[in-house]
């Protein structure tokens, strides 16, 4: 499976590559603020903890929603004014959040933030595109390493701010920082013009042929969202197991814990490198092992802290390189389309996280912690039955 030529185009500089980055990680990490904010949520608006739970999994349709709506539109528009508008509307949205009084707004609003939030997913490709291809899988780990930090940092970040301020300043402060950011990605990003002469209505109708004529795709995405599913229960999960007995955390001390996830940055860097150096085989047996085995120490996560943290580690570390691993295999199916092919493969990985998230809830809810774990080692041999599968057939092309 050869990558097309594409023009030359200049080296990216790494002052630039790092801009992007935290574009990345501030719109992506907007859409996990509420993970451990879910108990303040619950005191503040005095719902039950099930209808603030929903908020997490309110957050990942609304992404989705964006990812199937939006991002496909980055082969059509112009992709500095898609980037900077979404962020735009994502700062808007985040705002008014910040307001909510009511369930109803609450919800609302909670898909609105994350609806505009798939910023990064446009980004993504965006810079996979306008870097030269020998640097371009380097460039996407980079790029999916601020996305990675800012999902992390996102839970710390809004862990610290409920504890010692509000929930709402949460998002109000997040509404104004990316207000600022999307002024500085206006000055900042290229001005390239639509590699496609597609309409808007052949756009969408060509994420199906894509998707018809391209099992691979398929196979990379379903894989990637059931590692994601994993990932999504393991944070969804984490206030539950962390915000009662024996542990008893505060919000912030939620977050904090949150920060093992660091870890992850360093495996899209490697992730993107060691692909770039054709050993994807490797990657794939690696991350699988680690996901499919992160199942033990998780299951110990009421008895002892420190073995919960290796667990977490594993999962956060496999399927951070399996995300990277996937977006630049499916990036070589064809350059030209690269936005739809992230949008495809996107929809169905976030898919995985609202599946993840809303067995987590009631995993929890029907069967404690025993049920989130067994849900995980269910996710984990899908992935091992789809990827090397998908492995096999990659062989005869």
């Amino acid at each position: 499976m050869s990558l097309p030529k594409p023009e030359t185009v200049s080296p990216l500089s790494s002052q630039f590559v790092l801009l992007m980055a935290i574009a990345c990680g501030l719109c992506a990490g907007s859409a996990y603020f509420n993970q451990p904010l879910i108990y303040s949520i619950e005191k503040s608006l005095r719902i039950n903890t099930s209808q603030a739970g929903l908020t997490v999994v309110l957050a990942q349709i609304g992404y989705v929603l964006g990812l199937m709506l939006l991002v496909p539109l980055g082969d059509f528009l112009n992709k500095r004014k898609l980037v900077v508008s979404l962020m735009v509307f994502a700062a808007i949205s985040q705002i008014l959040l910040s307001l909510s009084t009511t369930l109803s707004t609450l919800y609302l609003f909670t898909l609105c933030a994350t609806f505009g939030a798939i910023s990064a997913q446009v980004l993504i490709p965006f810079a996979s595109t306008i870097s030269p291809p020998e640097s371009s899988a380097a460039t996407v780990g980079k790029l999916m390493s601020g996305l990675v930090m800012g999902i992390i940092l996102s839970r710390t970040f809004a862990g610290f701010v409920s504890t010692y301020w509000s929930w709402e300043a949460v998002y109000l402060s997040s509404g104004v920082i990316t207000l600022l950011f999307a002024v500085v990605m206006w000055k900042k990003l290229p001005n390239t013009q639509p590699q496609t002469g597609l309409t808007i209505s052949s756009i969408y109708r060509s994420l199906f042929t894509l998707a018809r004529n391209n099992p691979h795709l398929i196979r990379r995405a379903c894989a990637g969202a059931l590692g994601f599913g994993i990932l999504s229960m393991v944070f969804t999960s984490m206030t539950f197991v962390l915000g009662n007995a024996p542990y008893y955390f505060s919000d912030f001390e939620i977050g904090l814990f949150g920060l093992l996830g660091v870890i992850g940055i360093y495996s899209s860097s490697w992730s993107g490198k060691t692909v770039g150096q054709g050993k994807e085989n490797l990657v794939a047996k690696l991350c699988i092992f680690l996901m499919l085995f992160s199942c033990i120490p998780l299951f110990f996560a009421q008895q002892n802290i420190w073995v919960y943290a290796i667990g977490v580690l594993m999962s956060y570390f496999g399927l951070t390189a399996f995300h990277v691993l996937n977006q630049n295999l499916v990036y070589r199916i064809d350059l030209k389309a690269r936005s739809r092919i992230n949008a495809v493969y996107m929809t169905i990985y976030f898919s995985g996280a609202a599946l993840g998230s809303l067995g987590a809830v009631y995993a929890w809810e029907h069967f404690g912690w025993i049920g989130c774990v067994a849900l995980g080692l269910v996710f984990s041999i899908g992935i091992l039955l789809i990827d090397r599968f998908d492995f096999s057939q990659m062989k005869k092309v």
